[in-house]
């Protein structure tokens, strides 16, 4: 009697299990803060995720449309927006306290460093990060504001701020401010993001738009 062929165990999802777009992108922000943009490769990220190439090609189209996805899961807008429209505080203060705990917060810190160097050093995660930036973030924060193109140049000062502060503190690491709790740094320059979100329009000298 012939033996029974043997079965190996196939990798992967099973037949007919559909792919799960949050696998896929959870793989895509662990590869990026692991490898950096450039050494992150799609066909890695769908090993990971137990996908083929190929269907994280035609869920996300391009590995800069994947890494402007995958940011979303770093930095929601919602909770920047929730933070201004808070009731403790000024409108600068809750804004850079939220945006320092993303940076802190042990499940995102390591992505936001990777994804901000990359986002220096990559023209391809550039592009991605500045569209990211100006549909998401830089909408919903202008929102709160006003939404109107000078609201939206209010929410790009305040963001000079914020991101300079980010790269200077945790991706570059130059003290000392790398050094100074959080506390202090909120302290210190949430006056210039509270003055650029909400001063008068002449006062900033804001032109018209």
């Amino acid at each position: 009697m012939a033996s029974p062929a043997k079965t190996t165990k196939r990798r992967g999802r099973r037949q007919g299990e559909p792919v799960s777009r949050d696998a896929v992108l959870a793989a895509a922000k662990k590869r990026f803060a692991e490898d950096g943009y450039e050494k992150t490769t799609l066909r890695a990220i769908a090993n990971d995720a137990h996908v083929d190439p190929s269907m994280v090609l035609y869920l996300f189209g391009s590995k800069a449309d994947l890494f402007r996805a995958a940011l979303r899961l770093i930095i929601d807008p919602e909770l920047l927006v929730a933070a201004m429209t808070g009731e403790e505080g000024d409108i600068g203060s809750r804004l850079v306290t939220q945006y320092l705990q993303i940076w802190e917060s042990p499940d995102t810190a390591n992505s936001m460093a990777a994804m901000l160097h990359s986002a220096t050093s990559n023209g391809d995660a550039q592009d991605a990060f500045r569209s990211f930036m100006r549909e998401y973030v830089l909408t919903a924060v202008s929102g709160v504001i006003g939404g109107d193109e000078q609201a939206r140049l209010r929410a790009m000062l305040a963001a000079t701020n914020l991101v300079g502060t980010a790269l200077m503190r945790y991706v570059m690491k130059v003290p000392p401010l790398a050094t100074l709790p959080a506390e202090d740094v909120v302290r210190m320059i949430a006056p210039t993001v509270t003055r650029y979100l909400t001063a008068d329009a002449d006062e900033l000298g804001l032109p018209e738009l």
